[in-house]
């Protein structure tokens, strides 16, 4: 079997000033059964854009955890005819453009008609909607700067495949909505409690983190080789973004290697509503209860 080329990413929704780098990104090599994990480290969205858009193998898998889209009601009153994620994606990068301007249509929607969740992130627990005002306010911007980077990927050249939308004459690597926390869930693994700096009743963020990538060779699919120094970075770095991006490339490595063992909306019933919406709104890609 032929490497395949695995990414996690951890993406910020933070603006970034200068050389910051808030988003974690986990590169990582798929040999038969094992992911070697080659690299964890920071980067700009900017420069991950252009990472992405440099990948040569059309097998790649790169799993992100930010919405790739918004419920199906907000992406009507952004654009009435919007019928699939690119059509939201275009409307935000090339009409909305700025953040504040998103917020405020946000905002302005959110007063009218209430918080609402994807109709998928029920499946679930969520809501991990990105119409949220309060308790995650990094929801929404990671979903602005992530539809406008999905939005310059979709139109390059590589032909980037975004389940659940159709792949005709697109061989270019997979883009996955993915939730870290749900991934965790999934393994029975802590799915909290690691990104905080304070102690909890689980120990140290340290301790809890170092537990979860214990469990995490245990339980996934895969064998995980993961060198000391990218382990240190998991374990010891200020919060858990770094961890994230692992947890992200585990995820993307086992949808290269079974796709059969996820959710999907075709499963769904009935089938053809749900796909629409999925088409829509976006989907989490996370292994089946």
């Amino acid at each position: 079997m032929a490497e395949q080329t695995i990414v996690g990413v951890d993406f910020s929704g933070a603006v970034e000033k200068g050389n910051r780098s808030n988003t974690w990104i986990t590169e990582a090599q798929l040999h038969g059964g094992t992911l070697e994990i080659e690299d964890c480290r920071p980067i700009q969205r900017t420069a991950l854009t252009e990472f992405l858009e440099d990948l040569q193998d059309g097998d790649s898998v790169v799993a992100m955890d930010f919405p790739f889209s918004v419920p199906r009601k907000f992406a009507e009153e952004l654009l009435p005819t919007s019928n699939k994620m690119p059509d939201v994606w275009r409307t935000v990068a090339e009409d909305v453009k700025e953040y504040h301007l998103f917020k405020k249509l946000r905002d302005s929607f959110v007063e009218q008609h209430g918080e609402m969740i994807r109709r998928g992130d029920a499946n679930y627990g969520g809501p991990f909607s990105p119409l949220k005002t309060e308790g995650s306010p990094v929801m929404l911007p990671m979903t602005f700067y992530g539809m406008k980077m999905l939005h310059q990927l979709w139109q390059s050249e590589k032909g980037f495949r975004v389940p659940p939308l159709p792949i005709v004459n697109r061989r270019g690597p997979t883009l996955l909505e993915t939730m870290p926390g749900v991934l965790l869930r999934s393994f029975g693994l802590p799915a909290r409690n690691y990104k905080t700096k304070n102690k909890t009743n689980q120990g140290r963020p340290e301790d809890v983190r170092e537990k979860i990538i214990s469990g995490l060779e245990q339980k996934c699919d895969q064998t995980l080789q993961i060198h000391d120094k990218e382990r240190s970075k998991c374990i010891d770095g200020v919060n858990g973004d770094c961890l994230d991006s692992l947890v992200a490339a585990i995820g993307a490595a086992m949808w290269a290697l079974n796709k059969s063992q996820f959710l999907t909306p075709q499963e769904s019933i009935p089938q053809s509503e749900e796909l629409d919406y999925a088409q829509l709104e976006g989907w989490i890609y996370a292994p089946k209860k």
